[in-house]
């Protein structure tokens, strides 16, 4: 379904053998088994400082090493406890294994630390969506949208959680504000368009579709919903019942000379 976004490892000043920072250049630079090597020396050269772990466990969730990226997590939360990185990584390494109750209670014990922290908002909203929690995922939406009022992605999650509740009104708007921002978007114009289905708003339907057949040329989602909508809006045949018979006009009297 819908992906969440990844983390980032962070400079360090205190730094011995400059491993830290040569472990984020190989990050940023997408060398995750050399980042890898570079945090675990700098684990070595300092064992107590909880974020080498936060960095590596970082560099292991994105290659997917889901295991080694949780214990490096949950060394940094026993090193801080008050590490909201910490939990938010921890968190985001459950939900990548599949694990949404586990994911939960580490972005509730973020969220704790910090309630209005935008990323472990993002993660607990999303993990809400995959448990088909629509008002959970609702109210986190409003809320990371409170602080971020243009961010496209809550935008898209949360008119998908506004249509699973049956909001069609308030989905279409999202999904309205969503193109507006990304007008070359087609992903955009087909959740707005199955909003307006659903709503049996047809003809806006049909806009939608031809706007994104015009982005996607071919999309066959898209081919087969245009489809259907034009059967809906074609004008349906006059039942033969209601029918006016033909009838040939009486023949005019010849006039006589």
């Amino acid at each position: 379904m819908l992906e969440p976004v990844q983390g980032k490892p962070r400079e360090t000043s205190g730094d011995p053998g400059g491993h830290t920072n040569r472990g984020v250049q190989f990050a940023r630079n997408k060398e995750y088994a050399k980042a890898i090597d570079e945090f675990t020396e700098a684990i070595k050269a300092q064992p107590n400082d909880f974020k080498n772990y936060l960095n590596r466990g970082t560099a292991y969730k994105i290659v997917n090493k889901l295991d080694q990226a949780r214990a490096d997590f949950s060394k940094a939360i026993e090193l801080n406890p008050k590490s909201l990185e910490g939990y938010t990584g921890r968190g985001q390494t459950e939900l990548s294994a599949g694990d949404l109750n586990k994911a939960l209670a580490d972005f509730d014990k973020a969220l704790a630390i910090d309630s209005r922290e935008t990323t472990a908002l993002r993660f607990r909203a999303y993990a809400y969506l995959q448990k088909q929690d629509w008002n959970n995922a609702l109210a986190d939406y409003n809320k990371l949208l409170g602080q971020l009022p243009n961010d496209e992605q809550a935008l898209e999650r949360r008119g998908f959680a506004y249509r699973s509740l049956g909001k069609y009104k308030e989905a279409a708007a999202d999904f309205t504000k969503l193109v507006e921002q990304k007008p070359k978007y087609p992903e955009g114009y087909r959740r707005r368009a199955n909003v307006y289905i659903l709503a049996n708003e047809n003809r806006k339907a049909l806009e939608d579709l031809q706007t994104l057949l015009k982005l996607k040329p071919g999309d066959p989602e898209a081919m087969a919903n245009l489809k259907a909508v034009e059967q809906k809006l074609a004008p349906s045949p006059t039942p033969a019942s209601m029918r006016t018979p033909f009838r040939a006009s009486p023949a005019q009297p010849t006039p006589r000379r």
